[in-house]
């Protein structure tokens, strides 16, 4: 189903995208009601200690979420607060944040950071889009739809895949990364998306890797505290070193395509 028009420079919804965008209006703000929520519940026992963490919510969704309930099993009486914003934590013991993950060059003034996951894109889809297509080459892909995000740039893995291809300017883009994978797995086109974000859905395929052809991103993930800490250091040291192994298991796991 057409979603989008083009009207000189604008891009105009359809009848049926006007439609779509309420209920997806709706389901973004049951994602936001539920985080919110979870943040509002009562203060913890006084045995217990809670650690609040701000992420932007695609890393949220995607990776992070899935694999707090190892940590909780590990420290049950370590409570974690998620927190998931675009906006950047100043953790200067005014905003209640204890340490953030952030996507970027790891170099933040004042801040101390560590390197959680590199920003590796390559092509995904579901496994139905690519029986449909019969994918089996780069080339294959030119021609059909490309899901776009504007930090992730097309025309870089074109280049690795030895296309001589421009940046794509029709099809779906999606300011937000986890909406992309979403739309990829629906079945709605071709993705190119960041490792972690895709890793869970690729193991439970949900989605399929398309090649072995991969770009690397000049940027990121790192986990970011300010000192002095506003918490237990042992609590927050507990907390990094947990992290830091995770993301150190992912990134094997992605290395033996998972």
């Amino acid at each position: 189903m057409r979603l989008f028009i083009r009207d000189g420079q604008r891009m105009l919804l359809t009848d049926t995208g006007q439609v779509m965008v309420l209920d997806v209006r709706r389901a973004l703000r049951l994602l936001f009601d539920a985080f919110e929520s979870a943040r509002a519940k009562p203060r913890f026992r006084e045995r217990d200690q809670v650690l609040t963490i701000s992420v932007l919510p695609s890393f949220a969704a995607r990776w992070l979420v899935p694999r707090l309930p190892e940590f909780q099993t590990l420290e049950p009486d370590l409570s974690i607060s998620v927190r998931p914003t675009a906006a950047l934590a100043v953790m200067d013991g005014r905003d209640g944040v204890d340490l953030a993950i952030r996507y970027g060059p790891g170099r933040w003034p004042g801040l101390e950071a560590v390197p959680l996951l590199a920003g590796t894109l390559f092509p995904v889809c579901s496994p139905a889009y690519r029986n449909q297509h019969n994918i089996q080459a780069p080339a294959d892909l030119l021609g059909l739809r490309l899901l776009r995000c504007p930090r992730q740039k097309w025309a870089n893995w074109f280049a690795a895949a030895g296309l001589q291809e421009v940046e794509p300017s029709l099809g779906s883009s999606y300011d937000d990364a986890s909406l992309l994978v979403q739309a990829a797995i629906d079945g709605q086109g071709v993705a190119l998306a960041r490792a972690a974000h895709v890793l869970d859905d690729l193991a439970s395929g949900r989605l399929v890797r398309l090649f072995e052809t991969e770009v690397s991103d000049e940027y990121a993930w790192h986990l970011v505290w300010r000192e002095p800490l506003r918490c237990d250091p042992l609590v927050h040291a507990r907390f990094r070193e947990w992290l830091v192994n995770t993301a150190s298991s992912t990134e094997i796991g992605h290395l033996n395509r998972v």
